[in-house]
């Protein structure tokens, strides 16, 4: 047999640490590599590896101090080593310590090769705290007897040993034990002085602690607790099992138990939920006096034992948890069945007063829950009008945002959409890193092409729409600064001013720029947006304007001198991109609407020709008879138009076009008269007239040389009235109205003449400077 290092384990508490050796031998010589850890009573340790010469020095500064178990553990990477039977000046791979005050602690650990004498052993013990481990400072129990049975545990016993003053027994060959045999061992502690026990208990009252609680073999307690046995199998020659502990406890008073982090905030105690050390626990007679405190375990236990009769409650600090816990919270109460939920009020932090006494001993329901805070991100989507990227009172939130919260892998655990203030919340996710992400491909629509701020400050959103990751947690359980300002991307109106050489109303590639008009936008209101003027090339545009409804207005009054008189050309005539779009009578296009899902107009444009006699504007239908066109009073399309002289011959003719509009172009100098072909009328329009005019010709109009044009004469198709009596020969019914004579007496009772001839502006062009 060789002989194992001794550790020295010394307590620095009151004074400076006394390191000592534990020599391990091997051939009387040291038998490096094996592992030796000391423990101290709340489970923290320190361990090291024998040397080359078997010896390991630990110190316990880091432990709590005093009494400590000491293990020797022979790793499989030294298969040649195996546990020595107990000798003289020999101590168990499973020894105990007092180390307090600096008293010094040698110890010698037997190992051998493993062909000697077999052997079966090792101690028992009171367990103090009834958690089925042996701590350091549990007291041995001497006067256990402990009998050697034949497998079954039947007949007599082979052999009898009582524990001696340290708490151990052992059996070997001399009791008959035998390699590779089954065996049975009875332990009976009815003869054991139990007065030197912790709170004296009475025999009767002892029973057999939890068993098989140990974290190693030789830690903890094998004896089946209704039974008071253990069976074993001597392994073969050499074989030596001193892992063979039995833990008593006493029948005194006790409660306890367990604290456990509280994960998934239920209430219950769930497979994995872990226990938690270092919490202060208290307890209290009912009336709150104090009578003993302790903090929980490394497993997160905790033990009032060899209490009086008497009524208790367990009071928990949370105030004073330990750090990673230390914003935790007691756990709802009651939730599940005692001693797997949780006891204590949360408002007071006590459980009910329980009784402890004859009948009931032990009540080891008391735990306690800590549940972790709600961690929580939650922040606002709002339309950033000034793209600052800050939130201003004036900037609303956007509603109907898909938001995606995703962990710091990318992996997406949860999403939900904005509220009507634009504000989400991801709540309840475990404590770590967090990226929101809002689904810019999927925005509601009136925001669709919106993308995020580029001024940051409350906007996190990058330009795919996530933000950085942030970390909730212990010491930071809510975040709000994950937002995003959405801006609208620029608006844009533009388009070109040109000469129209060849008066198609087309721009054709040697078709040149006008430069120098200028132009303005208008909104719907007729209020200004902004003005500029178009460049040599005759293009013009307005950049970044607020989404809405513009229309394009170009000056004739402010022609550059080398197009003054000129004209507009005929808009529209092919409804296509190069087509001219300013009205011919007041220089303005047609309204536009620039913003979600048209951010870019820019065809606005406007064909200048060399003047020439034209006469032109509108027929349609004024079913209101109020002679101003209304949105739900149609052009008339298809009518045919002629020009008639003073003598009634047609010098020009032409029809309306789809939206009522007419023009009679190139014309001489002369006065004339519009006529409309009313025989034609569409079936909407039948039995409609021209008031005062039943021959369907309006009162004369003059054109050239000056003016050149009259794009007023506007003409309202109104239904025909009742029959009233003429007025008096010479009276002026005009109504000053239009051009030329009176309307006949008859048509007085209309309310307004419908033929608006020059009434409400003449555009003069000038002439193009490219000719």
């Amino acid at each position: 047999m060789t002989a194992m290092p001794t550790v020295a384990v010394a307590d620095g508490a009151d004074g400076p640490v006394r390191v000592h050796v534990v020599r391990v031998d091997r051939n009387n010589a040291g038998a490096p590599g094996i592992l030796v850890v000391v423990t101290d009573p709340s489970g923290a340790s320190v361990s090291g590896t024998t040397g080359p010469d078997g010896t390991v020095i630990l110190p316990t500064t880091a432990l709590s101090g005093g009494k400590y178990r000491v293990e020797a553990t022979i790793p499989a990477s030294v298969g040649d080593v195996k546990p020595a039977p107990e000798g003289p000046g020999l101590s168990p791979l499973t020894e105990f310590v007092d180390v307090s005050q600096g008293r010094p602690a040698e110890l010698t650990m037997g190992v051998g090769s493993g062909t000697g004498e077999v052997q079966l052993g090792d101690r028992v013990w009171f367990d103090t705290d009834g958690d089925g481990v042996q701590d350091g400072d549990e007291p041995p129990l001497p006067g256990v007897v402990v009998r050697l049975m034949g497998c079954d545990g039947g007949g007599a016993p082979l052999a009898q040993k009582t524990t001696d003053a340290a708490g151990r027994y052992v059996f070997g060959p001399a009791d008959g034990l035998r390699p590779q045999t089954c065996y049975t061992l009875k332990f009976d502690y009815s003869g054991v002085d139990a007065a030197r026990l912790p709170g004296a208990p009475p025999v009767a009252n002892l029973k057999w602690t939890v068993p098989l609680a140990g974290v190693t073999p030789g830690t903890g307690s094998v004896v089946d607790p209704g039974t008071g046995t253990a069976k074993v199998t001597v392994g073969p020659p050499g074989s030596v099992d001193d892992t063979v502990d039995a833990g008593v406890i006493g029948g005194v008073n006790r409660i306890g138990d367990l604290v456990w982090a509280d994960a998934n905030r239920d209430g219950r105690q769930d497979p994995g939920e872990l226990g938690v050390a270092g919490v202060p626990v208290s307890l209290q007679t009912p009336d709150g006096s104090v009578v003993a405190t302790t903090s929980t375990d490394a497993r997160g236990q905790y033990s009032f034992s060899h209490l009086p009769d008497g009524r208790f409650q367990v009071c928990f600090d949370t105030g004073r948890l330990p750090a990673q816990y230390a914003d935790y919270r007691l756990t709802r109460p009651l939730a599940g069945n005692p001693g797997q939920d949780s006891a204590p009020d949360p408002a007071t932090g006590c459980t009910a007063p329980v009784g402890v006494g004859p009948g009931h001993t032990q009540d080891l329901t008391l735990d306690a829950g800590l549940a972790p805070p709600v961690n929580r991100l939650s922040a606002r989507v709002w339309i950033d009008r000034d793209g600052d990227g800050r939130q201003a009172p004036d900037e609303p939130g956007i509603a109907g945002v898909q938001v995606k919260l995703r962990t710091e892998d990318g992996t997406q655990v949860a999403m939900t959409t904005t509220g009507p203030d634009g504000q989400y919340t991801f709540e309840d996710m475990p404590d770590g890193a967090y990226q929101v992400c809002f689904d810019l491909a999927n925005l509601p629509p009136v925001v669709a092409d919106f993308t995020p701020s580029a001024g940051g400050n409350d906007s996190a959103a990058d330009a795919a729409g996530c933000t950085r990751r942030v970390t909730v947690g212990l010491g930071k359980r809510e975040d709000h600064s994950l937002g995003a300002g959405l801006v609208a991307p620029a608006d844009r109106v533009a388009g070109r001013v040109w000469f129209d050489g060849n008066r198609n109303g087309r721009q054709d590639g040697a078709e040149a720029g006008v430069a120098g008009v200028p132009v303005r936008l208008a909104k719907v209101d007729g209020s200004d947006a902004g003005t500029t003027t178009t460049g040599v090339d005759g293009r013009y545009r307005f950049d970044g304007i607020p989404d809405g409804t513009y229309q394009i207005c170009f000056d004739p009054k402010a022609f550059p001198p080398g197009y003054a008189g000129d004209q507009w050309t005929r808009p529209m005539v092919g409804g296509g991109s190069a087509d001219s779009r300013a009205d011919l009578s007041t220089g303005c296009t047609p309204p536009v609407t620039v913003g979600v899902g048209h951010r870019r107009e820019s065809t606005m444009d406007a064909g200048v020709v060399l003047p020439r006699n034209r006469v032109g504007d509108l027929l349609w239908l004024d079913r209101n008879a109020d002679a101003l066109p209304q949105p739900d009073e149609p052009g008339m399309a298809g009518i045919a138009v002629s020009l008639k002289d003073g003598a009634g011959r047609v010098v020009a003719g032409t029809h309306t076009g789809q939206d009522g509009k007419y023009l009679l172009d190139d014309l001489p100098d002369g006065v004339y008269r519009v006529c409309f072909d009313l025989a034609a009328l569409p079936r909407e329009a039948a039995g409609f007239r021209i008031p005062g005019m039943p021959d369907g010709c309006t009162q004369p109009v003059t054109v050239g040389p000056k003016p050149r044009e009259d794009l007023t004469v506007r003409v309202g198709l109104i239904a025909p009235a009742p029959a009233v009596a003429p007025a008096a020969a010479g009276s002026d019914t005009s109504g000053g109205a239009g051009r030329g004579g009176g309307l006949p007496a008859g048509w007085a009772a209309f309310t307004a003449l419908v033929v608006v001839l020059g009434s409400v502006f003449t555009l003069r062009w000038w002439k193009s400077v490219h000719r």
